[in-house]
């Protein structure tokens, strides 16, 4: 195994506080999350949820997510290459050998995953991420088609002071990443700018990458019980494809890259690799109506310059994608029991246009094929909780999905616009957890999965539409208990699923 040694180093503001001599013997604050709608302890959650926070982020390599994201139980994540993610939760993934599908990733209250079921996770800088949650196995009921999992990734939101904070790092085979930020919160305003830049050589040949990243956070607090909130991001991630080797090759040299045969040229002369420019912003405005009712409303849109020079040809991809999500949420007390529901809708739409090149040393050349193809998702879901003394809490929800894709051939051949609709899907989840000792929870759920063919799958590099591509489903059905220990110093989770 090849090992990259990693330095870095920090500037960040530091607080100080003057304190009083106080007992030394204290409780371990309760870890709360946020995986449904609502804050929750951790301790009660019904699902099985893995939970990196900010101290466990600080303690990782900052120059990607395999690192982080490993240290889950049930979670797998490689890097092919610098820039290329392939990622599994509970073996998602076993049909693909690359990329994000099979999953549902959101971006503070903004779905990340387009309506095409493509995740770029690799247009994030890893300092944009202040928490992640990993909701393991499918949660269709309310997050919409996924049969892995769910990803909830929190920005770092500004504190109570201004906070300036610079860092870098480095490391073997040309390794460097730095990252900026700025925060200020006001009295009803805060913004947060994050800037980062990385690069690396690789440890094989034609394996370098580079990326340059923005964010902007705001949230405006505009009138009593309402804010507003708004994200924007803009990413430019280049990085080269080595390709695979033979056993022999291998052997031969490890480091070298996909060597020229009597039929194809090298990965190096076709200069194979993604040049992807990615816009994404989105505002979500919300609304405490009363002490019971709440709304929340985000729209979001994305736009996406993708170019792929492989082996075999030239693609260039334009994507974008327009969607909302919005649900109402009514919360009330029945004698000593706390009832809460949800419902709502998210919809989202991706145009793809489709454009492959014969590929000339790294240049576009003759046409092979033009398509475009969008993606239609739509689902709407519902969430009813009951929490009975804070021991019982039981969870039941639903989701009815609409999935439809439509394409059309421009070139070699016009071929008229035509439609492929997926059998509509009902996905229910009943989930509960007991609080049997103070320290003790024993949970389980049934829950059904769904996750149709991506937009990479419907219509890959090879220029083929599949039309005949059906939706993967399931049921999953586990079980499971928490324990903490040593004043919460120690914490168990175990998990049975089938």
């Amino acid at each position: 195994m090849k090992k990259r040694l990693l330095f870095a180093f920090t500037l960040s503001s530091i607080q100080l506080f003057a304190q009083n001599k106080t007992d030394t013997t204290k409780r371990l604050q309760e870890v709360v999350i946020k995986p449904y709608f609502t804050e929750q302890p951790l301790m009660r959650t019904t699902g099985s949820i893995g939970l990196i926070d900010q101290s466990v982020l600080d303690k990782q390599p900052s120059n990607s997510f395999v690192n982080t994201l490993n240290t889950i139980p049930g979670v797998r994540m490689e890097e092919r290459s610098p820039g290329s993610y392939r990622l599994s939760i509970r073996g998602s993934l076993l049909r693909s050998p690359f990329g994000v599908r099979n999953l549902k990733t959101y971006f503070d209250d903004f779905p990340l995953t387009d309506a095409g079921g493509n995740t770029y996770l690799n247009a994030l800088d890893v300092a944009a991420a202040g928490q992640i949650q990993v909701l393991k196995g499918p949660h269709g009921s309310i997050y919409g088609a996924n049969s892995g999992g769910v990803i909830l990734i929190q920005p770092q939101y500004p504190t109570d002071t201004m906070q300036i904070g610079v860092r870098f790092e480095g490391g073997s085979y040309g390794a460097f990443h730095q990252n900026a930020n700025i925060s200020q919160q006001f009295k009803k305003y805060s913004v947060s700018l994050q800037q980062a830049y990385q690069r690396s050589d690789g440890y094989r040949e034609h394996s370098n990458m580079d990326r340059k990243y923005f964010q902007l956070l705001q949230k405006f607090d505009y009138a009593p019980n309402v804010s507003l909130k708004a994200l924007v991001f803009y990413s430019d991630l280049k990085y080269n494809t080595p390709g695979g080797l033979t056993a022999a090759q291998f052997e031969a040299n490890p480091k070298a890259s996909r060597l020229a045969t009597a039929f194809t040229k090298s990965a190096i002369e076709q200069n194979a690799g993604i040049y992807s420019k990615t816009v994404y912003g989105g505002i979500s405005n919300t609304w405490n109506i009363s002490n019971h009712f709440k709304h929340v409303i985000s729209v979001f849109a994305t736009h996406t310059d993708f170019k792929n020079p492989f082996i075999t040809n030239y693609e260039k991809r334009d994507e974008n994608t327009l969607g909302l999500r919005s649900y109402f949420e009514y919360n009330t007390q029945i004698q000593s029991s706390n009832l809460k529901f949800n419902i709502g809708l998210e919809s989202a739409r991706t145009g793809t246009g489709f454009e492959n090149y014969d590929n000339n040393f790294g240049v576009p050349a003759a046409v092979q094929s033009i398509d475009d193809l969008t993606a239609k998702t739509n689902f709407a879901f519902a969430q009813l909780g009951f929490d009975v003394q804070e021991k019982l809490l039981v969870e039941l929800s639903v989701s009815a999905n609409f999935n439809k894709y439509d394409y059309e051939t421009l070139q070699p051949i016009p071929i008229a616009k035509r439609d492929r609709k997926f059998d509509n899907q009902i996905l229910p989840r009943l989930a509960l957890s007991y609080l049997a000792l103070p320290d003790l929870t024993l949970r389980g759920s049934i829950s059904k999965g769904y996750s149709a063919p991506t937009t990479s799958e419907v219509r890959p590099s090879n220029n083929v539409i599949n039309t005949s591509l059906e939706p993967e489903f399931g049921w999953n059905y586990e079980t499971g208990f928490r324990l903490q220990a040593f004043n919460k110093r120690a914490f168990l989770d175990v998990t049975g699923f089938y």
